[in-house]
């Protein structure tokens, strides 16, 4: 098949900055040129150095001030729907599809979590402002589209018409675990990896305020270590810097514990590339969490309040924490990228071949 691929952005080099959308894309559309199909994304970002698709730009790169920002997402939704989709056989929209013309082509629509929970969850009033005007575009987009695929089951409280979940995916060629599940390759004092922002949902900064209150304390050398937007320094925190896919699994492998204490994921990638790499997960109760550790089922799940407590516990017991590595693995494995791509290329063939049936896709 001849797919194209609406994404605003793909990996850079600022592995933050890209964010996960950006790499769930550039993942499916890796894994789905190395079947033999043809894809090109169109895109505001350069392409990635082990792309197997082609890519077009269309836009420049968004800009910072907010108002400035807004616009710009618009103007993609524009360019977009200026492209010449008629040498391809189906169109794949992760989102700015609002003002799209498909020239006839199904059209499916991949929701990553919804604009609506982001604002609900947003830290400040302006956050909560610039999720709720992306949110009648959204549920516009959805409206447009053949079919509308969403990432987890929780999406579906929030954005109404979603056919099937199909979830983010994880490659165990790159996020797997060593010999004895990691046993010679953990660092040799206590390690919690966090990655994401300091700021914001991701609550970077509670959990560094965390470790240096009630952690560091109990445990003189643990350390955590930070995949941040900023260097830290700070007594046991060591950061690291855009690590690639190969250096990130690495440090999950090293670490002892892994935790994102978000208030809102609508998925959550880092949380399987963990399981996947033998690293128990603990995470603060949002809906992509508890989602994907079925509530404690697969990994640890404690409020804020109780997240030190937590931490000091797992970091204590090294047999709980072999136990939550295995059961962790277990669970990764319905997210394995052959059985996610296998739903999508099916999905995609129904939809070219005329059959506009629902499609059975993992955790649906």
């Amino acid at each position: 098949m001849k797919i194209a691929v609406l994404s605003s952005h793909l990996p850079s080099p600022n592995r933050l900055v890209s964010g996960g959308v950006a790499y769930a894309t550039h993942r499916l559309a890796n894994a789905l040129a190395q079947r033999g199909h043809n894809l090109t994304v169109f895109t505001t970002d350069g392409s990635p150095p082990d792309a197997y698709y082609q890519v077009r730009r269309v836009l420049s790169a968004r800009p910072t001030y907010p108002l400035r920002a807004w616009l710009w997402l618009w103007q993609l939704a524009w360019r977009y729907s200026t492209q010449d989709y008629s040498g391809f056989d189906i169109i794949h929209a992760h989102g700015n599809n609002a003002l799209l013309r498909t020239q006839g082509r199904p059209l499916v629509r991949t929701l990553h979590g919804a604009s609506w929970a982001e604002a609900v969850h947003a830290p400040t009033w302006k956050r909560r402002l610039w999720y709720l005007s992306l949110t009648p575009a959204e549920l516009w987009e959805a409206s447009r589209a053949t079919k509308v695929v969403a990432v987890s089951a929780g999406t579906r409280q929030f954005v109404p018409g979603i056919d099937l979940v199909i979830p983010n995916s994880v490659d165990f060629r790159v996020f797997c675990p060593g010999p004895n599940l990691n046993h010679h390759l953990r660092h040799s004092y206590p390690v919690i990896l966090f990655v994401g922002t300091l700021a914001g949902r991701k609550r970077g900064q509670m959990l560094l305020e965390l470790f240096q209150d009630e952690i560091r304390p109990a445990l003189p050398k643990a350390e955590l270590w930070m995949v941040a937007e900023r260097n830290i320094q700070a007594p046991g925190v060591v950061c690291f810097m855009n690590p690639d896919d190969s250096a990130l699994a690495d440090l999950y492998r090293r670490a002892w514990v892994f935790c994102l204490p978000s208030t809102y994921e609508g998925f959550g990638i880092p949380y399987i590339e963990a399981m996947a790499s033998g690293t128990p997960v603990v995470a603060t109760p949002n809906s992509g969490a508890r989602e994907l550790l079925e509530d404690g089922k697969w990994g640890a799940l404690a409020r804020p309040s109780e997240l030190g407590p937590t931490l000091l516990s797992l970091l204590n017991d090294h047999q709980r924490r072999r136990n939550m590595a295995q059961l962790g693995l277990q669970r990764a494995e319905a997210f394995a990228q052959d059985r996610i791509v296998d739903a999508y290329e099916a999905l995609f063939a129904s939809l070219v071949n005329g059959e506009n049936r629902q499609t059975s896709a993992p955790l649906s």
